[in-house]
């Protein structure tokens, strides 16, 4: 009988050993005397790599760019009532033309992020140019003392929407592939100022304005780089192509660099 339940004992701790060994594996543990499911691990390896991969992507953003504009004007000339002129005598007029506004102003932006997905965000953002006034024209009647400045003026307001995609590469790099619609309002100014001997003593001036006010979509490609480990502060290049179509502008091409700072 003892023979028998020592037997019966050895017996049924075989098998429940064998059991247990037939389901270990050094890369499933086991806990407790239930043997892990690979199923299971699976699911909580890939919960893991999710959440790890998402603990750094922080969904709000502020940043600020510096922007060089490259503009093509359309070919349209306008007149401008020459100041030189005295009361009394048949007016005469400068031919001022598009083309002559700066083609490279730069430009200040700044803007708001919100970014929900790891491969989608979006960005708020204001542009307005700096000054931009450059003199083109100058004009003077032989023996006269009196000459005239023909000053070009321009100035961009832009605000609008984009949607950016995210494509990380590297660990610290992502590529970023942007569309959006904005609201550009130009404004052109031509001032012809007649002086007496010098700049300092003006003595009459007329002047000349143009806008242009546009809805139009802009496209976009360019990267970020992560400058800290956590990921929240990034510098980012972008360039952007907007088909204007206005009566003196026809359309923008912006080359950005900046910052953005994520939280």
């Amino acid at each position: 009988m003892n023979k028998f339940l020592l037997t019966s004992t050895i017996v049924a701790v075989a098998i429940t050993t064998s059991a247990t060994a037939y389901a270990y594996n050094q890369n499933y543990p086991t806990y407790g005397y239930y043997p892990y499911n690979q199923n299971d691990y699976n699911n909580q390896a890939y919960q893991e790599f999710n959440n790890n991969a998402n603990q750094n992507l922080y969904k709000f953003s502020v940043g600020v760019d510096f922007v060089l504009g490259d503009v093509s004007y359309a070919d349209n000339s306008f007149d401008v009532l020459s100041p030189l002129v005295a009361s009394g005598l048949p007016e005469e007029y400068y031919s001022a033309n598009s083309n002559n506004f700066d083609s490279s102003p730069n430009i200040v932006n700044i803007n708001a992020g919100f970014r929900p997905f790891r491969y989608l965000g979006f960005e708020l953002f204001y542009q307005q140019s700096l000054s931009n006034k450059e003199v083109k024209y100058q004009e003077h009647y032989s023996g006269d003392y009196r000459y005239s400045e023909g000053e070009y003026d321009i100035d961009y307001k832009t605000y609008g929407l984009d949607a950016i995609g995210f494509l990380p590469i590297f660990s610290r790099m992502d590529l970023l592939a942007t569309i959006g619609v904005a609201q550009y309002d130009i404004d052109g100014n031509v001032k012809l100022t007649a002086y007496r001997n010098n700049s300092s003593n003006e003595w009459r001036s007329n002047s000349k304005s143009i806008s242009d006010s546009k809805t139009a979509l802009r496209y976009g490609a360019g990267f970020q780089i992560w400058l800290d480990s956590e990921k929240r502060t990034a510098l980012r290049a972008t360039y952007r192509f907007v088909d204007i179509g206005g009566d003196y502008v026809e359309d923008i091409s912006e080359f950005a660099i900046g910052l953005r700072r994520y939280f």
